[in-house]
């Protein structure tokens, strides 16, 4: 397709999680030459997108990757995000979110590649969001530590960097990895009720809002920290009406709590959500149209 800026070589790693596939997808589309890093590699590949094996906890496999890969702009979306994992597993998380970083940014030092690091809403301790670029960190969850850690690494390293950080992503998982938002329409169709917070706030962000904004960082070469989510900002509980009323179920399918009461091993930030300094010329997608598109992708996905 013709298009209006040069074509990079982009390499994008965890491109077989949620945010890696959409962008993988979307930069093919976009002319640009892409390379998916995946810690298995996938069968068959995906159409248009040059696979490479990527481990970040073996230093040999990010030098072969950075190697073969030769990208021109590095989009770091590879994590471990699951919270509570991150808190029974410290060392573990610290590894795979801040060393991994540092190890494939000091591979990369040195060779003009841009770095674009996808970051979190957790970084902050949810006291009073929603929270813009000015705003200081203060993570009270050792994912939330762990990326905090890892933006001021890429800061150090990298002369051409720009910090994504969004919250709360809005898209259709794997088979055997469901998002979020799956694993609450599944209980509450399946197993009601559904037991949700009404006092942990974030942005809903639709993952092709999402995906087309870092591509438009990649494409006008923006840098500097942006954050990037969604126009609502929602508690989990009303986000969880959302949810029933689009699927035509009552709201007494769902129980409303305090996050305390759901004994979670990680504490979240509760008062949190992201505002914007720097609005990016890709137009947000109203809430309500992305479930809407939601709802079908996740019913394809289940027959």
């Amino acid at each position: 397709m013709a298009i209006d800026f040069p074509p990079q070589r982009v390499a994008v790693t965890g491109a077989s999680g949620l945010l890696g596939r959409a962008l993988v997808t979307a930069l093919a589309s976009r002319g640009h030459a892409v390379v998916g890093g995946y810690r298995e590699l996938p069968q068959p590949s995906p159409a248009a997108v040059t696979p490479l094996k990527l481990d970040l906890l073996n230093a040999e496999s990010i030098a072969e990757f950075v190697g073969t890969a030769r990208p021109d702009c590095v989009i770091h979306a590879a994590a471990l995000t699951d919270v509570d994992r991150c808190e029974r597993d410290p060392e573990f998380a610290l590894c795979v979110n801040t060393i991994g970083a540092q190890s494939l940014s000091k591979a990369l030092e040195g060779s003009g590649c841009r770095m674009i690091f996808l970051s979190t809403d957790y970084v902050f301790d949810g006291r009073e969001g929603p929270y813009d670029e000015s705003a200081v960190p203060n993570p009270i969850n050792v994912y939330g530590h762990t990326k905090n850690v890892a933006e001021e690494i890429v800061r150090t390293i990298f002369p051409d960097w720009a910090i994504v950080r969004s919250a709360s992503f809005l898209g259709i998982g794997l088979p055997n990895r469901p998002t979020w938002a799956e694993k609450l329409v599944i209980t509450m169709l399946e197993r009601p009720p559904l037991t949700v917070a009404t006092d942990q706030r974030s942005n809903i962000t639709p993952l092709e809002f999402l995906a087309s904004a870092i591509i438009e960082i990649v494409e006008g070469r923006g840098t500097g920290l942006r954050h990037v989510a969604g126009d609502e900002i929602l508690s989990r509980y009303e986000f969880a009406l959302k949810l029933v009323r689009l699927f035509g179920k009552s709201d007494d399918t769902i129980q409303a709590v305090s996050y305390r009461d759901l004994n979670r091993l990680a504490p979240r930030p509760l008062n949190g959500g992201l505002a914007t300094r720097f609005p990016l010329r890709t137009p947000q997608i109203p809430l309500d149209v992305a479930l809407d598109r939601w709802k079908t992708e996740f019913l394809q996905a289940r027959t």
